[in-house]
């Protein structure tokens, strides 16, 4: 037997420069007592078993293992305990290693069978602690529901308030996967211990866990996600038992348990899955181009699991073709040490007894809380491809066992390993070491590489075919589908980007060309990927090339950025924008206009590299196009709209950017144009002395409003002037701009006069809000437009300052909105506003929307409702308004034109045409993000959603909305 696969590669392999190793004891040269010393070795020794690509290394080690376990493990507790639980971590956090771990536990049980006679009770023991789990919680939540029930009206108020805490809390203790994901592990474990469990009685903990989720589906006529998930991991975990044993009695029990498993009921119901969708057609305009139909996973175990019983019910289609083939080398030390064994020279079997499961009734209202389970719980769970678009496979089809169980993997690493990234992208790279050695290519083969292999599988050239499955994109797509879950992922997605860029960094040669071939997998379906997958898109790709120096072929997207040049709202256009302007937020303009270069294609040419000039103008981050135009329009409306001034201002405006325009290296605060201060214009005697009291020490508010009271009265003089625009622009301005080296800076310029900041707002000022002894403003009682003026002023003069950096536009309002300072419904209004469309525009607009929404959906519910019904009132109104632009009937789906000849793309009436066509569905896609993103929330006021989604004037869209809140 050939036990070497030289294409697989060691753990050590993927570590550099001892980064990632563990620590050894030795080398610090620690004295530690003999039991500690054996106790961590041991231990250490378990946690490695199988990084090694060579299988009779492999036997070696577990062999050597097994030596000190079985001699000690009655006479020492710590060492008992200590290997017990790190059996249980691997198989939770690293469950690829569960067959290996279990040929210890076989070998351990011929030299010793009171070892796997513990481990056998420690996981039952441990799989029944977790079923009473469930009760437990239960009961709690129960418990807790009478109490909220017994709570009068004036208690109900504090109560929502805590339950919103109470949310928070529960999402920051969902560490783990979950108790029943958890269990699936554990059933795995016990399935590769078939051969030493008396009478197959683990047969009958399949049993259980099948017909529990039989009988609990049949308790409604709608999905019961708990129930899918029992069944599913059931099944996932039912080919661990042919691992280590392929006797005819094993088999005859895996097609029992297949036979029980044909009566869970598949309950579909009336429910479509268009808010799941990662790819939308846009009302049939792109029907036949979407990249595949996501399959739902609960429907594909089943038929995955008879194709690997096959015809003749043998399970011949897995029998050496996924698991490590051990037997041929475990089978003779297992009988050696029997011989050996003075006790029994026959392997002894242990009994496991039936599980105590909750009831159905129980688990018919149970809310899980670990991640993968609520995932289970909440929503239908579709299958995420990324690859396989080439005419042979680089992963398993989505819909078989094969590709199921890496995924299930995968998944498992992710979220139960996530306290160690480094330790994560490890494990995900050297997946394949676990399986049979030519289930997977040989790693790093290129597309080129694997295309030869194909040509010669259809020739017959190979025979057997050779795989063109490639490790590395598997794990790199598992860990995309967990950034690309709909409706949230499970972790901080930031977290999957650096799982990401650790294995980029492990094996930089075979994963960068991966991540190329998933970048313009997402970069080619733009057009129809979900718009805030498209955000999540956007965020990987800025993580991904800010990591590794800003390189990209960025020449693969210039015949777009040409061909789009006159659209504004079209997918690739709007993402090559705002994927140039998040770079340049996390370096600076320059440092991105260097990675515009491409090589030369002829070897010949004396300029090695080609500028890609049709980039530089999006270098150009500003929240407007014409910035210049802007900034003196703005200020000449601000004085009153004189023709002298407004030359003034252009000047002003002309002298900046000849000044700017010599220093390459220019810093966001030297592009600010401050002009209040200017002895050229009105009122700078006294916008100085502004500057002055703010930019000092914290001043009380008698002497900020005695101030405020000598400008106001100045201002009387200027008749065209509108003296409370002029004074809310100059007191906001100068904050910012004196505030400008950094967020933090202004932060704490605005947070130390909050009090000053509010009267100049007209929000209310409580009297607690006041010190002792300290002038109070004077209460000015406003008419609800001039409150609503005041409050957009605020905005546009922040707008003003900081305009040509959005992102610190929006950071300081939101800190205004958190000082209570401005109301937030004011700026939801300003990103919606369908003159500039920033939401859909900008990147930083829909963040700043975005958090502000999540801040308060964890904090007010009442607030949150507010502003998400204003949210979506004025995303009907654009859309509404939108169509009557394109002057199409209200019944008819709205046509995209997606093909159009560069003689056409110069026709700028047309061109916005089509721009609004494209702006038509990115409102439509914004309005689902938002509704699904916050689906928990929002079904408190379903009836208000209901009211204003009618109120779309087009039929088609109005009953796609309408279908989602179905779907909720």
């Amino acid at each position: 037997m050939d036990s070497f696969n030289p294409s697989k590669r060691t753990r050590d392999e993927f570590e550099r420069d001892n980064q990632h190793t563990e620590l050894d004891v030795d080398s610090k040269k620690q004295h530690l007592d003999p039991t500690t010393e054996l106790v961590t070795n041991v231990c250490k020794d378990i946690r490695r078993i199988g990084e090694n690509a060579n299988l009779t290394s492999q036997i070696d080690d577990i062999s050597y293992i097994s030596n000190p376990i079985v001699a000690e493990f009655e006479k020492i507790d710590k060492l008992r305990v200590s290997i017990l639980n790190t059996l249980y971590a691997i198989i939770i956090e690293q469950p690829q290693k569960i067959t290996s771990l279990s040929i210890l536990i076989l070998l351990c049980n011929a030299k010793n069978f009171l070892v796997s006679k513990y481990v056998i009770e420690f996981f039952h023991s441990k799989a029944q602690g977790l079923l009473e789990k469930v009760s437990e919680e239960q009961e709690k939540k129960n418990e807790e529901k009478k109490d909220e029930e017994m709570k009068d009206e004036v208690e109900e108020g504090e109560g929502k308030e805590n339950n919103g805490k109470k949310e928070v809390n529960e999402d920051l203790q969902r560490e783990d996967a979950g108790i029943f994901n958890n269990l699936k592990s554990i059933l795995k474990f016990l399935a590769c211990l078939s051969p030493i469990i008396d009478n197959y009685s683990i047969i009958n903990v399949f049993k259980q866990f099948l017909n529990l989720s039989i009988d609990l589906q049949k308790q409604t006529e709608s999905r019961n996600g708990i129930a899918e998930e029992i069944f599913y991991n059931t099944l996932i975990s039912l080919p661990y038992l042919l691992s280590n044993d392929s006797s005819e009695e094993i088999i005859n029990h895996c097609n029992d348990l297949l036979e029980i498993a044909s009566n869970f009921e598949i309950k579909e119901g009336a429910k479509s899955i268009s808010l799941l969708q990662p790819f939308d057609s846009k009302l049939n305009n792109f029907s036949d181009q979407l990249p595949y139909s996501p399959e739902k996973m609960i429907n594909v175990i089943y038929p995955s699991l008879l194709a690997l019983q096959g015809e003749n019910k043998d399970w011949a289609n897995l029998n050496g073709k996924l698991f490590l083939n051990f037997k041929e080398l475990i089978d003779p030390i297992i009988e050696t040490s029997l011989k050996n064994n003075v006790i029994s020279n026959e392997i002894v079997k242990h009994s496991l007894p039936q599980l105590s499961l909750p009831s159905v009734e129980t688990l018919s209202t149970y809310k899980p809380q670990g991640l993968i389970d609520d995932l289970w719980y909440r929503n239908t769970r579709l299958l995420f491809q990324v690859y396989n678009t080439t005419e042979f496979e680089t992963v398993p089809a989505v819909n078989s066992y094969f590709g199921l169980i890496f995924k299930d993997l995968a998944f498992d690493i992710l979220t139960n390993l996530s306290f160690n990234k480094n330790e994560t992208a490890i494990q995900l790279s050297i997946l394949d070491l676990y399986f049979a050695k030519n289930l997977f290519a040989p790693p790093g083969s290129s597309v080129d590489q694997l295309t030869l292999i194909n040509n010669d599988n259809v020739s017959g050239e190979n025979n057997p075919p050779l795989s063109t499955w490639k490790i590395e994109d598997i794990a790199v797509e598992s860990i995309l589908t967990m950034i690309f879950q709909l409706p949230n992922p499970l972790n901080y997605e930031i977290y999957y980007y650096t799982v990401l860029i650790a294995c980029c960094r492990e094996s930089p040669e075979s994963i960068a060309p991966v991540f190329g071939r998933a970048i313009r997998f997402f970069y080619n379906n733009l057009e129809t990927l979900d718009y805030e997958l498209k955000i999540r898109y956007l965020d990987w790709m800025t993580i991904q090339i800010s990591n590794f120096e800003f390189s990209w072929k960025w020449d693969e997207w210039v015949k777009d950025s040409q061909k789009f040049k006159n659209l504004k709202y079209h997918p690739k256009k709007n993402f090559i924008k705002n994927l140039i302007a998040k770079e340049v937020r996390l370096s600076n303009k320059n440092r991105i206009k260097e990675s515009f270069v491409t090589v030369h294609p002829d070897p010949a040419a004396t300029d090695k590299l080609i500028l890609l000039d049709e980039f530089y103008q999006y270098l150009n981050i500003s929240l407007f196009p014409n910035e210049s135009k802007y900034i003196i329009d703005y200020d000449n409306e601000l004085y009153g709209n004189n023709d002298e001034l407004k030359e003034v201002l252009a000047k002003l405006e002309f002298e900046r950017k000849e000044k700017l325009a010599n220093n390459i290296t220019v810093s966001p605060q030297e592009e600010l144009i401050y002009n209040f201060s200017n002895s050229g214009l009105p009122l700078h005697e006294g916008s100085s002395k502004v500057y002055d009291l703010i930019i000092a020490n914290w001043k009380p508010n008698s002497e900020f409003y005695d101030l405020y009271k000598e400008i106001s009265t100045n201002l009387d003089d200027y008749a065209s002037i509108n003296s409370d625009k002029f004074l809310i622009n100059l007191f906001f301005q100068t904050y910012a701009y004196i505030g400008s080296r950094s967020i933090y800076s202004v932060v704490s310029l605005l947070s130390r006069d909050i009090i000053k900041l509010k009267f100049l707002s007209g929000v209310e000022i409580k009297d607690e809000n006041y010190q002792a002894s300290e002038f109070q403003f004077p209460v000015a009682e406003l008419a609800e437009q001039h409150f609503d003026n005041k409050q957009n002023w605020i905005i546009d003069s922040i707008f003003r300052i900081w305009v040509h950096q959005p992102q610190v536009v929006f950071l300081i309002l939101e800190y205004l909105i958190e000082f209570e300072v401005l109301k937030p419904k004011y700026l939801i209004g300003k990103t919606l506003n369908l003159a500039s469309n920033l939401i859909i525009e900008n990147v930083s607009c829909m963040e700043s929307v975005n958090r502000i929404l999540i801040n308060f959906s964890k904090s007010s519910n009442d607030e949150f409702k507010v502003l998400t019904l204003k949210l979506f009132e004025l995303i009907v109104n654009n859309l509404n308004e939108i169509t009557k632009t394109l002057e199409t009937n209200n019944s008819d789906e709205v046509t995209i034109l997606k093909d159009f000849s560069d003689e056409e793309s110069e026709d700028i009436e047309l061109m916005n045409k089509v721009d609004n066509q494209w702006l038509f569905y990115e409102y439509k896609g914004l309005l689902k993000s938002y509704l699904r993103k916050f689906s928990i929330h929002n079904s408190n006021f379903i009836d208000e959603i209901e009211t204003i989604f009618k109120g779309i004037e087009n039929e088609p869209v109005r009953n796609d909305t309408l279908n989602w809140l179905i779907e909720l």
